[in-house]
């Protein structure tokens, strides 16, 4: 049996990924924005929303097909490239907006861990075995903190763009697929796009309203609908869903990774509108 170098390529760099999200997992519960009951509610339930409704949008477009089997691909943020985006054109932002970004990706990546454990892990994929192993790692390691300096540079810049590079690659040298009129693409896009911002957004009204929650003292509701559309880049992680899902399948794995393109892209586009139209309101106060 031939060794595949991409495949032990990709599952080491989604094993840093996850271990770096385990490390900032265990320093938001023991010392950051989940340390804290009353606001620890208001991200975790905002990170179930933004998971539920892209599930549900995704699960209605692909009813009664067989295409129905990749509901998880849309339901997570790539906390990375979101940040990233949020790093360029949101510098203007309060400090607490990041926080809850970060907070809220934080945990919908790792209820994504405990679905792959659920559903996914019986399969013995070798992305399900790492991820699991990687978060498990970071979440367990005493010391883990202490490497959080150089290992999220190394998780950010290293792994993740070999991971996204090596999934490309493998889907434009593999496609079979047609991308326009699929179930798969409508439900992607549809639930990346629209369904992530009003998942996250929507619940957060309804936490902080119903007092189950508050969000901090210095984050406002107009900032928080500018970000909103970055909840909609769901690259790392949907790119692994999609291999969870659609690997035995090339040309539906091609597809549904090309619509994680679009949808990514599509939403970071709208939220640096978003962005560049709110600091308007802060140049002018």
């Amino acid at each position: 049996m031939n060794f595949d170098w991409a495949e032990a390529i990709k599952a080491g760099a989604i094993f840093v990924f996850f271990l770096s999200l385990g490390v900032e997992l265990r320093h938001e519960i023991r010392h950051g924005s989940l340390a804290k009951p009353r606001q620890a509610i208001v991200p975790i339930l905002a990170a179930v929303g933004g998971m539920l409704v892209p599930v549900l949008i995704y699960s209605a477009i692909n009813s009664g097909l067989p295409t129905s089997v990749g509901w998880g691909v849309p339901m997570s943020t790539d906390v990375a490239f979101a940040l990233a985006v949020l790093a360029l054109a949101g510098r203007f932002l309060p400090k607490s907006i990041r926080v809850f970004l970060l907070t809220v990706a934080v945990v919908d990546d790792s209820l994504t861990i405990l679905i792959i454990a659920l559903f996914f892990a019986s399969s013995f994929q070798p992305l399900s075995v790492f991820s699991l192993a990687g978060v498990a790692l970071g979440l367990l390691l005493p010391q883990a903190q202490n490497a959080s300096g150089w290992l999220t540079p190394v998780a950010n810049f290293g792994a993740l763009p070999v991971f996204a590079a090596i999934n490309l690659w493998q889907t434009f040298s593999n496609f079979q697929g047609q991308l326009a009129g699929s179930a798969i693409t409508l439900g992607v896009i549809v639930a990346m796009v629209f369904g992530k911002p009003l998942g996250v957004i929507g619940t957060t009204w309804l936490v902080t309203k119903s007092g189950l929650g508050k969000l901090a003292a210095d984050v406002k509701w107009p900032d928080l609908l500018s970000i909103g559309s970055l909840f909609g880049i769901c690259f790392t992680v949907a790119m692994m869903m999609s291999e969870l899902s659609f690997g035995e399948s090339p040309a539906e794995h091609s597809i549904a990774n090309l619509s994680v393109l679009i949808g990514s892209l599509t939403s970071a586009l709208l939220a640096v509108v978003a962005l560049q139209i709110r600091k308007r309101a802060y140049v002018r106060n």
